[in-house]
């Protein structure tokens, strides 16, 4: 069974009231009626806990009003009809099964008319309403008196209705579509703007001071609702002539009944605190999620230059500066900007030294080593040196928020923000903005600087692992991963690679002859020598073990690789290093080998190595000091 469906007995066009108003006895009659009109109800249920004790209804407003009752003071239930009062009509209905889970735990149940009056309580054993005139009176007195009762009640519902509108901030408007004309309450007026002469009943004058940027919002709105026959619903500002810009929110809808002229009639409630606490929280969530977004950034950058970037650009465009920076300090407060997000208008402070930035001074030390910020309204309130004032006038500085950079509870840095066009009032939420994203960029520094130290350590451990500790070129180890690095790489390219093997002849004897100090000393200078002789970025030279070395030549022929070998053979000739113990010359010699393959012919690194030290051996058999190529000889 249907909601409409349950009161057939009073009315076809009855209905039960889903959500009824509550009251309570203790409210004031004044308290009662500004809620009926807040949730535009004719009535109200008024409950002592959870006992239903009576209704309170707009005749009960009129018989207070009557009698002078002061309605901020006398309490509800000293006005409302009690239950006890209200009379059944008809026989008793039948309580529908549906009844109970429709709405579980009720009683009474409120019904309405179609325009939303209330008619009576629906109760398991009948129907109750209001007590009606009896027959005792003669029948024309009881129709004049129902008449007269009945202007009287209308009366003083419209009135209580108006006070309850005005109490609640609310105007109302009635638009005659037919006759153009439009009908206002004083609050409307109040709430438009608009002086007692200056709303001339016309649409023309009624928006008189809608904010231009919403005129026409407004009036789409309206026209929609007109040509659709619909309901409407606008929030808009208004500008009154005291300058003070206001919300407003306006609702209403078409009524067209067939019997009456069109009419388009609305409210219209003030929303201005509303608005400034949606602004504020707003304002907290952006300033919130800016602190979280630049957290996570920290989180996944390392690069201390972005995080500071991106962070003054935020700063600036969130606050609406004229100019951000990030000054380094130095143990003598002197301090060089490091970042900065500017305003095109003003002169850029990127890269400027200050070797007394004012706003470190010893009295707001104390504040910054706590974390604590300090925002300055207005330069020439501070009593500051000529000297002071006159950088701060060079970059058109008015007005600035400083927040300390620290890092362990040292001052690094200082984040700060310049207002350069005029003295500015800052909101305590800038400040706190700045001192959050102060403490994000202070973990950053602390980040950055132990992934600095850690980089500096894996290189140095690189180093370690891949270069001979005595004449600190590769080892054996990077020459095997190399070498076959660039086996396959010259495989994919059919590219060829070359390797020179070099052995220092009688290096033993020059042991025993000079010591092994010494000999260290001609490792190392060898292993120079050939460093230089591999001149292409993408060459390498390897300690092989004792006094042998090789060269890996990517992408060079047999013949190149060949010429290269006698550059290094007679270089180390050229040096002239004393050996007497040598049985070639009384200088230091190189024995070289040379060998060249093109990987994508098959083969393998391990192959090429074992050519190269062939032809070494080759080399140092045939007499030494000399370079000998693996054969067969392959060219291209």
């Amino acid at each position: 069974m249907l909601e409409n469906d349950l009161v057939n007995a009073t009315a076809p066009t009855a209905s039960i009231d889903p959500s009824p108003l509550r009251a309570n006895t203790s409210d004031t009659v004044q308290q009662t009626v500004e809620a009926m009109a807040m949730a535009v109800k004719t009535y109200a249920l008024v409950y002592s806990g959870e006992i239903l004790e009576g209704v309170f209804g707009y005749a009960n407003v009129a018989q207070a009003t009557a009698e002078l009752a002061d309605l901020s003071q006398v309490l509800v239930e000293q006005w409302m009809t009690p239950l006890s009062q209200l009379q059944p009509s008809g026989p008793a209905l039948a309580w529908p099964l549906t009844m109970s889970a429709l709405y579980p735990g009720q009683l009474y149940l409120s019904v309405v008319d179609q325009a939303r009056h209330w008619l009576g309580l629906l109760a398991p054993d009948g129907f109750y309403t209001l007590p009606r005139f009896t027959a005792a009176a003669a029948t024309d007195q009881a129709e004049l008196t129902a008449c007269h009762y009945s202007v009287a009640l209308f009366q003083q519902q419209q009135e209580r209705l108006a006070l309850a509108l005005k109490g609640a901030q609310m105007g109302t408007w009635d638009w005659d579509l037919a006759q153009g004309t439009i009908t206002i309450s004083e609050e409307q007026e109040r709430l438009l703007g608009l002086t007692p002469d200056e709303f001339g009943g016309t649409y023309d004058t009624l928006f008189t001071h809608v904010h231009e940027d919403d005129q026409t919002t407004v009036q789409q709105a309206l026209q929609q609702a007109i040509q659709l026959g619909q309901h409407y619903e606008i929030e808009f500002r208004v500008l009154h002539s005291d300058g003070q810009l206001r919300w407003l929110s306006s609702r209403g809808q078409v009524f067209k009944d067939g019997e009456h002229a069109p009419r388009l009639a609305g409210v219209t409630l003030d929303i201005s605190e509303q608005k400034r606490v949606e602004a504020k929280i707003k304002l907290q969530s952006q300033r919130e999620r800016l602190v979280a977004e630049i957290a996570q950034r920290i989180r996944r950058l390392l690069d201390l230059d972005s995080i500071l970037e991106q962070t003054v650009t935020s700063v600036r465009e969130f606050i609406e500066a004229d100019r951000v920076i990030v000054v380094q300090c130095e143990a003598d407060l002197s301090g060089q900007v490091i970042q900065e997000a500017c305003s095109p208008s003003y002169p850029p402070m990127l890269g400027w030294v200050m070797r007394d930035p004012w706003s470190v001074g010893e009295k707001f030390l104390a504040h910054y080593r706590a974390g604590r910020g300090l925002a300055v309204e207005d330069i020439y309130t501070q009593n500051l040196p000529a000297s002071q004032l006159g950088f701060l006038e060079y970059f058109q500085i008015q007005a600035e928020i400083v927040v300390p950079l620290l890092q362990d509870q040292t001052l690094w840095g200082l984040l700060i923000a310049h207002h350069c066009q005029a003295p500015r009032a800052w909101r305590m939420a800038d400040v706190r903005l700045l001192q959050s994203l102060a403490t994000q960029v202070g973990i950053a520094i602390q980040q950055a600087k132990m992934h600095r130290e850690l980089t500096l350590a894996n290189q140095q451990l690189r180093r370690m692992a891949y270069l001979d500790g005595l004449t600190q070129v590769a080892n054996r180890r990077r020459l095997e991963q190399y070498l076959d690095q660039e086996w396959r790489r010259m495989s994919r390219e059919d590219g060829s690679i070359a390797l020179i093997m070099a052995d220092i002849d009688c290096f033993k004897g020059y042991n025993d002859r000079y010591g092994h100090q010494a000999g260290d000393i001609c490792l190392r200078l060898v292993a120079r020598i050939l460093t230089r002789a591999a001149k292409r970025p993408g060459d390498l030279v390897a300690r092989y073990g004792g006094e042998e070395f090789v060269i890996v030549l990517p992408n060079t022929y047999l013949e190149g690789a060949e010429s290269v070998a006698e550059d290094i053979r007679l270089m180390i000739r050229s040096h002239r290093i004393p050996h007497e113990e040598s049985v070639v010359a009384k200088v230091v010699t190189l024995s070289l080998g040379v060998a060249s393959a093109q990987p994508a012919s098959g083969g393998s690194s391990a192959d090429l190595i074992k050519q190269a030290d062939e032809a070494l051996y080759t080399a140092k058999n045939e007499g030494r000091d000399q370079v000998r190529v693996a054969s067969p000889k392959r060219s291209r």
